[in-house]
Order: C-alpha cells, then sequence, then structure tokens
C-alpha cells in the first residue's frame, strides 16, 4: 500500500514540474526557481516528492509565501542558507496555516512545526530544534499526514 501510495505521489509531483505550460521551464510564476525535491522516510523509501519553489536570496527569504491565499498538497517552498545554525520563522502577512520542516547541511531531519497565520503583533515565532541550512514550508497537515520525523532526509 505504501509502495502504491508513493507511485501515485511522485507520478503526481511529476506531472505538475513536467507540465508548468511555460516557456520558462522550470520557474514559478513567482520568478523563483522550481526544483523536485524527495522527503525520505527512515525506511529508506522516497515517500514525498515535492515541488518546490527555491528561496536564495535574504529578499527571497524574507518574502516567503506571504500574501499567498492557496498552496497545493504537492508544492512548497524551499529556504535555502549559506550556513548551518538555529533558525526561526514566523508567519507575518502569511494568510494560510502551513508546516514547517528544518534539516540540517547533510539533509537530516531537525524538527518541525505546524504554524498559523499571524494576528497579533509581534508574531509568534518558530524555532528549529537544532542547526539548520535547510527550511521547508508546506500546506499545513502535511507534515502528520506523510509522517515525516525524526530519522527523515531531505534530497534533491
Amino acid at each position: 500500500m505504501l509502495m502504491k501510495h508513493s507511485a501515485l505521489l511522485i507520478g503526481t509531483a511529476l506531472l505538475l514540474v513536467s507540465c508548468g505550460g511555460s516557456s520558462q521551464g522550470n520557474v514559478a510564476q513567482t520568478g523563483l526557481p522550481m526544483k523536485l525535491i524527495y522527503l525520505i522516510s527512515e525506511e529508506k523509501e522516497v515517500v514525498a516528492p515535492v515541488a518546490v519553489e527555491l528561496a536564495l536570496t535574504d529578499e527571497q527569504r524574507s518574502r516567503g509565501l506571504q500574501f499567498r491565499e492557496f498552496l497545493p498538497r504537492e508544492r512548497g517552498m524551499l529556504f535555502i542558507f549559506e550556513n548551518e545554525e538555529p533558525r526561526s520563522f514566523w508567519m507575518k502577512d502569511t494568510l494560510i496555516p502551513l508546516d514547517i520542516i528544518f534539516f540540517n547541511g547533510s539533509g537530516s531531519y531537525v524538527s518541525s512545526a505546524s504554524m498559523t497565520p499571524c494576528t497579533e503583533d509581534p508574531c509568534q515565532k518558530y524555532p528549529s530544534a537544532g542547526p539548520a541550512k535547510y527550511a521547508l514550508e508546506v500546506v499545513a497537515g502535511f507534515t502528520e499526514q506523510v509522517g515525516v520525523g525524526e530519522g527523515w532526509k531531505m534530497a534533491f
């Protein structure tokens, strides 16, 4: 059953990435580069491919998924930092609930959190449980539904 589910997820993600309908190739509507990443379970099975927009600069990381009204389940944003250190995110001007998953420099799971849109000032902060080089934002509930946690890895 797990393999059948994995094959369906992989096929859906590949279809999303390859059929973007854009002559620009792997570029999101926001102008950010796109990449297909894989979340790999502790049992070393590719369980969840995710088509991500890459946030590579301070400006891109600062804007993140602000003002988005919808995020498909198979999509997300991968924040890539130059170094590995404790990270903290907030949901300022973010309209939809998200999950955040932190990974270290080798792609190993550090921690995750479910984040809700900010409704008060100051906004709640969502810190990593340890040093992280990558932060993946996906639609709320994704982490629990897929089962991402201790022992998982991210690869691209």
